[in-house]
């Protein structure tokens, strides 16, 4: 059973690692973005149920994540601030946790507000982040052990226009410059 839970971690390694370097799988056309629906329904720092029709109006930049995370979601929320800074556009990056034990909502807003104003964190019951993740194509997938606590996700970045459409859609690699000039 040890060696089974070994081969586990090893790919789960790899499999963190090839989406690192390569990113998400590319994107065949504006067919997958129109699959693609914004709607979400999680709750803010202060405990309120919040929509996306509470941000429409403004770019928002969204991703799925988790706090707990050492690399790879602290460089998306610093990329989504970052972004939203040199855009000079009224723009919100919402970083929705998707590690609905460990991350309440006002460990989730804390979280992401530290890399900016312009930063919101959003969580929610297991079911609520489900159903965003669902409308967004994110997957996300918790493995817990004795051992070990595993958190897995889609780690994309998500551009909506201030009319509520998705614009875009971001590998965790792409420059900065690349995203303000989405957003312009």
């Amino acid at each position: 059973m040890r060696c089974l839970f070994i081969l586990f971690k090893r790919i789960a390694a790899f499999a963190a690692i090839f989406i690192f370097f390569l990113g998400p799988p590319a994107f065949a056309g504006e067919d997958v973005l129109a699959d693609v629906d914004v709607a979400f329904e999680l709750v803010d720092g202060n405990g309120n149920v919040v929509r996306y029709s509470d941000f429409h109006g403004k770019y928002v930049l969204l991703a799925f994540g988790f706090t707990h995370c050492h690399h790879i979601c602290p460089m998306i929320a610093a990329n989504m601030a970052r972004a939203i800074k040199e855009s000079g556009n009224s723009a919100t990056g919402i970083f929705v946790s998707v590690d609905t034990e460990r991350d309440t909502h006002e460990i989730t807003d804390g979280y992401a507000r530290k890399f900016g104003e312009s930063m919101v964190g959003l969580s929610g019951s297991h079911q609520q982040v489900a159903n965003a993740a669902k409308n967004f194509n994110v997957t996300f997938v918790v493995t817990k052990s004795e051992d070990s606590y595993t958190v897995q996700h889609t780690p994309s970045i998500f551009l909506i226009d201030p009319d509520g459409k998705l614009v875009d859609v971001f590998a965790i690699n792409t420059p900065v410059d690349s995203i303000v000039r989405a957003m312009r």
